[in-house]
């Protein structure tokens, strides 16, 4: 598997965003509503870039398996060092250890960035066992669960908090 981390193209772009929309109107692993625009996902990943995090997508045999983003946590200063992330595995390709291998080349690049002490794993939903999963294998410790904290789909969502120092 190949993982694009530098200058990443439109149409890799357009297919990343695909993946990231799937979830949206699919699941309530993450709680955005309205499928995202290209122009606005563009400026996650120019944001992303221009704060040098990592913004990575995951390639095998041509096809993107999947992409992952940092983000600050929180804007107050005292949360400088504290990043999260977001990881997304295309339908066609759950199940197969793709999830794990790009929070891997996630954590190995966060690593690489000084300003990156803490990497929070927010994750959408109590039933989300595969990312719970996937985020325990890679060494992030369960800090909690906010309980009935988003709504989407009609109902009230809880959040599970990992937590991984590096």
């Amino acid at each position: 598997m190949k993982i694009l981390s530098e200058k990443i193209s439109e149409k890799y772009l357009i297919t990343a965003l695909k993946i990231y929309n799937f979830y949206i109107s699919n699941s309530t692993s993450n709680f955005e509503e309205k499928k995202l625009s290209l122009k606005t996902f563009k400026l996650i990943y120019k944001k992303t870039r221009a704060n040098k995090l990592p913004f990575i997508i995951a390639i095998k045999d041509k096809v993107i398996v999947g992409l992952a983003f940092v983000s600050k946590f929180r804007e107050k200063s005292g949360y400088r060092f504290t990043y999260e992330h977001s990881i997304y595995v295309s339908k066609n390709f759950t199940n197969h250890g793709y999830g794990s291998i790009i929070l891997k080349e996630l954590i190995y690049l966060c690593k690489k960035n000084k300003n990156i002490k803490n990497l929070i794993a927010v994750i959408g939903g109590s039933n989300n066992y595969a990312s719970v999963k996937i985020h325990q294998n890679n060494g992030f410790k369960y800090i909690g669960t906010l309980s009935k904290v988003g709504y989407k789909k009609n109902k009230w969502v809880d959040s599970i908090y990992m937590q991984k120092k590096l």
